[in-house]
């Protein structure tokens, strides 16, 4: 259900009728920026009215994440996964620093987790290529590298499709009896990556398909101190110790738990029949002390200001601006609903809001987590209006459908065509189309008078 309740009915039209024209004409993304360059290129004095088009400054940012219900921790802990991997992909976003602080990894980890993205972008281009001796080369020590930064590794994805990649290239080379042994670690540690039969060979699927084990009886037993940290079995989280993971294939699996600010433990358990256990100890790492409070103090806080505790974790982390997303129960059992802001740590002002109700399933909340985030960070960073010491006067734009009488229903919410309207005008994702948003001189259009920008997503 499109959220429509806090626009109005003119910015809506007006908003669909700029679509509808732009759908009629045909106009694309890169028609229009071509037609904006050719303009700015012919246009006496342009180039001082126009915006800026030079690199824009970095700032140091980072998102954290917490859950309203306890239950819903772990499903918190994949929202600020996917949300930190989705910084990465924003150029104007300094997070590195503040990562590792907040994540308690040290440089070595870090090296590690570089190198290893760097090998499986090169490793799965050669495999692409057919050039299957350097594929398997480049993909095994990809696989050694993220091995070896397990600290530091929340996003499984890397390893799991470089895993993945290096077993069809074994496949692909004769060699299926290794093959079929890499299949065996992702079935046990990564179920839900797998070959997709659209992109690999009937040989590959096959040879994946028979390395799926015989049961799945296998459990273990986590607590920590202090409890009350996440554990992961398997790079994915699973809640707040203490608990019992089940369901688990014989064999090694990585246990590791974190709590913000400490440093990470990890450990490899072999499982067999009988229940296994791990017991850490979790220590904060020098001048992070009382982190995992503020992070936990977030949770009562009404993310209308940035003081009390995010203000706090900001100034720990050395941030400009801080985001938090907040995790809560959605309308079924099987969707959250997650509410992102992100603050100016120096004023506390609150600068972007987003809701959406995502599905909770692992693999399909990462992506609608991944999209916002990047999307609203770039925003936040570079601004169409204002800048960090204005106050950004910001419409309620809505995430909102560019045809809404074209889309499919079938589709899930991440994978719509979404149109962000944004102040002054539009940050398209996604879309062919960009809109300018017209306010008005009331308080109709939901003029915030703390200067944010708030953008409603919108689902159905």
């Amino acid at each position: 259900m499109l959220l429509w309740s806090e626009i109005s009915i003119k910015v809506a039209d007006f908003t669909r009728a700029l679509i509808a024209v732009a759908c009629i004409f045909g106009v694309s993304a890169s028609a229009l920026a071509q037609e904006e360059e050719a303009a700015a290129e012919e246009a006496p004095g342009s180039e001082e009215a126009a915006a800026p088009t030079g690199p824009v400054a970095r700032q140091r940012v980072y998102v954290v994440s917490h859950a309203l219900e306890p239950e819903l921790e772990a499903v918190a802990a994949r929202a600020g996964s996917a949300a930190r991997a989705a910084l990465r992909e924003v150029a104007a976003a300094d997070w590195a620093a503040a990562d590792q602080r907040f994540l308690g990894y040290d440089d070595a980890a870090l090296q590690h987790i570089t190198e290893a993205r760097r090998l499986y972008a090169e490793g799965s281009q050669a495999y692409l290529d057919l050039q299957l001796d350097n594929a398997i080369q480049l993909l095994g020590q990809a696989v050694e590298e993220f091995d070896a930064s397990q600290a530091a590794l929340e996003d499984e994805s890397g390893l799991g499709t470089a895993l993945l990649y290096l077993g069809a290239s074994y496949v692909f080379s004769g060699n299926t009896r290794v093959g079929r042994r890499i299949f065996e670690r992702l079935h046990r540690q990564m179920p839900h990556i797998k070959p997709d039969p659209n992109e690999f060979p009937p040989e590959v699927v096959e040879q994946y398909e028979r390395a799926t084990p015989r049961r799945t009886d296998g459990a273990i037993h986590v607590m920590s101190d202090p409890t009350g940290a996440i554990a992961y079995v398997d790079f994915v989280p699973r809640g707040l110790t203490p608990l019992t993971v089940t369901d688990l294939a014989p064999g090694e699996h990585t246990v590791r738990l974190t709590r913000p600010g400490a440093t990470p433990y990890i450990e490899q358990v072999d499982v067999g029949r009988d229940q296994s256990e791990v017991q850490a100890f979790l220590i904060d790492a020098e001048g992070n002390e009382g982190m995992a409070e503020m992070v936990a103090g977030i949770t009562g806080h009404e993310l209308e200001v940035g003081d009390g505790p995010i203000q706090q974790v900001g100034q720990l982390l050395d941030l400009d601006k801080i985001g938090v997303i907040r995790v809560s129960y959605g309308d079924s059992r099987d969707q959250v609903k997650l509410e992102m802001v992100i603050f100016d740590v120096a004023s506390g002002r609150r600068m972007l809001r987003g809701e959406v109700q995502a599905p909770r399933a692992l693999g399909e909340l990462e992506p609608v987590v991944q999209r916002a985030v990047q999307a609203g960070v770039q925003n936040v960073l570079a601004p169409r209006v204002g800048d960090d010491d204005e106050q950004i006067i910001g419409s309620d734009g809505q995430l909102v459908s560019a045809d809404p009488d074209e889309e499919d229903e079938g589709d899930p919410l991440w994978k719509k065509w979404w149109l962000w309207a944004a102040v002054g005008g539009a940050l398209v994702v996604g879309a062919v189309v960009t809109a300018v948003v017209l306010t008005r001189d009331d308080n109709e259009l939901g003029q915030s008078p703390n200067g944010q920008i708030v953008i409603e997503f919108g689902g159905r």
